[in-house]
């Protein structure tokens, strides 16, 4: 009786087994489901995109921008609305963007603006300013936007 409760044993064990794929099967399992690859959080940083300096008001303005450290052009008694773009990496070199309108006309109701967009519709800064000789700046450092 007890090598015939051994021998069910064994038996129930081994069939057990066979149905949890252990054994004599040539299948082989499915690969395991994985995520779609998509691009590193740095990998985009260093992809090129447009950046938008815009001015609006009316009138004159005196401007200043920088997408790179050392490099400030000025438009002196620029006609606004006002607008110039350059492509660039947001990592290299570090990126600090800056952008200074200021308006010339001494109204109070003189209005001035500024923003600056990257990728066509990203608004990184923007900023507006009252009254005469009013100054608006929008500064930021866009790789900060991914962290």
């Amino acid at each position: 009786m007890r090598s015939q409760m051994i021998v069910i044993t064994i038996v129930a064990l081994a069939g057990s087994g066979l149905a949890c794929g252990f054994g004599g099967s040539s299948e082989q399992a499915p690969p395991p489901i994985t995520a779609p690859s998509t691009p590193d959080r740095v990998t985009l940083l260093e992809a090129p995109v447009e950046v938008l300096f815009e001015v609006t008001g009316k009138g004159k303005a005196d401007i200043t921008y920088a997408y790179e450290y050392g490099q400030t052009p000025t438009r002196l008694r620029a006609e606004t609305p006002w607008r110039t773009t350059t492509t660039r990496s947001l990592t290299e070199p570090v990126m600090l963007v800056t952008l200074t309108a200021r308006a010339t006309g001494t109204s109070p109701d003189t209005i001035i603006g500024c923003r600056v967009t990257i990728g066509g519709n990203v608004v990184l800064a923007e900023k507006t300013a009252h009254g005469p000789h009013a100054e608006a700046t929008c500064s930021t450092v866009p790789s900060a936007l991914t962290t």
